[in-house]
């Protein structure tokens, strides 16, 4: 049986907007002479940081603990001198006007705490990623469909539609980012850039040649599935 011709190619839709939120990850950090020390001087730091948050509006569902670490403390000359306890949490602010209130508020804790992440974030980041999938399959129609016209064949069904993981979200372009550990706010200049969402499909599509009714017309896309991730 011959095979019947098909075309694959790549599409990629991009999309730019403006961020709406930020995650910070606040570390604490406590050095003591013994592990017992160590952890009950965290838990007082992690206390007066629930504390300050709560006086900040910020609720218990935006605030969650990713790390909780106890590392040995080595001198110069490597020996064990102490304990150190370490705690990471993710803090989401919904206004971008509260991480210098948050951060002038925590700055009575001291040299334990450092923001050691900042990411900004979109409550439509769905919708956002969306948008460019549909982008990135119009491309990718449109570049086998010029492959098809330059051929002089027609462009038949979809035969496949898979979404690559070079697909998602990324960081800000041309944002700034200027953090002194606590050093409190006057030394913080925030500029959140464009968050960036990018999608790029590969697409499968049956190519036929032109009946005798259709001789001399521009190829057209015939309706089909349009397939399934």
């Amino acid at each position: 049986m011959k095979a019947r011709p098909w075309i694959e190619t790549v599409g990629i839709g991009r999309l730019s907007a403006d961020p709406d939120g930020l995650e910070l990850l606040l570390e604490l950090s406590a050095r003591e002479p013994t592990v017992g020390e160590a952890l009950g001087r965290l838990a007082a730091a992690t206390g007066r940081l629930a504390t300050i948050l709560d006086s900040q509006g910020i609720p218990p569902s935006d605030r969650r603990t990713e790390t909780l670490a106890l590392e040995p403390w080595h001198g110069r000359t490597g020996e064990l001198v102490g304990q150190v306890a370490r705690r990471v949490t993710l803090v989401r602010l919904r206004d971008l006007d509260q991480v210098g209130r948050l951060l002038s508020a925590a700055a009575d804790l001291g040299d334990g705490l450092h923001v050691s992440q900042l990411r900004w974030t979109s409550s439509r980041a769905q919708e956002f990623l969306a948008e460019a999938r549909r982008l990135a399959v119009q491309d990718a129609l449109g570049r086998a469909s010029e492959a098809a016209v330059a051929a002089r064949l027609l462009l038949g069904r979809v035969l496949r539609l898979e979404e690559l993981p070079e697909s998602g979200a990324f960081p800000a372009r041309g944002s700034r980012q200027h953090m002194a550990a606590m050093a409190g706010p006057a030394q913080l200049e925030l500029d959140p850039g464009k968050l960036e969402y990018s999608v790029l499909v590969r697409l499968r599509c049956r190519l036929r040649k032109p009946g005798s009714g259709e001789r001399g017309r521009r190829p057209r896309r015939e309706p089909g599935p349009a397939g399934r991730r």
